[in-house]
């Protein structure tokens, strides 16, 4: 009985037509390109709300260690400012650190090709002669931010030209500086 139920069963089957088979494949891309356009909406919304929540603890922290005072020793022992009377300016300003960055951030094409997406935060110092050093990643928004947007974060900012060092009480002193790196797919 089986055999008879499964060959009335296949003569039912109609073959569809070629234009019917691309209509139905054409729906499921479609498909398929939605779901992966609204997941990356979903993890740009989630990644712009740990950014802001990073940038706020981050402004929490340093309004701390200013009650604390104005300096801390690194590892090395040396005193570093957090805010000294005349901050450093980098050469040509904050418009052209922007453009410096925006022209030599190259985002790394194994990143690109995975969707990599995050902010990296790059600590570092400005010495008494305006010369960027000891560059290092804080703690990146996305705990699963990749090594190269890190690297490369770390790559553009170490090469920076020298800036106007931050001056405290009339003397160049060296201070502590932060900014943030975003790659975002567009």
């Amino acid at each position: 009985m089986v055999l008879i139920a499964l060959s009335a069963t296949q003569s039912c089957k109609k073959e569809r037509s070629a234009e019917e088979v691309a209509a139905i494949e054409k729906a499921k891309a479609d498909s398929v390109d939605s779901v992966n356009t609204a997941e990356r909406n979903a993890r740009r919304v989630k990644f712009d709300e740990i950014t802001a929540s990073k940038k706020e603890r981050l402004r929490l922290a340093q309004e701390e260690n200013l009650k604390k005072g104005n300096t801390f020793k690194n590892s090395q022992g040396k005193i570093i400012y957090i805010k000294a009377d005349e901050m450093p300016v980098y050469t040509g300003g904050e418009e052209q650190m922007m453009k410096y960055l925006q022209d030599n951030v190259q985002y790394p094409q194994a990143a690109k090709d995975h969707g990599e997406e995050g902010t990296v935060f790059v600590d570092f110092v400005i010495d008494k002669t305006g010369k960027v050093t000891d560059v290092a990643a804080s703690n990146p928004v996305n705990s699963d931010v990749s090594k190269l947007l890190i690297d490369e974060s770390i790559r553009v900012v170490s090469s920076m030209p020298s800036w106007t060092p931050a001056k405290h009480k009339g003397k160049p002193v060296d201070i502590g500086y932060n900014i943030p790196i975003t790659f975002q797919m567009q």
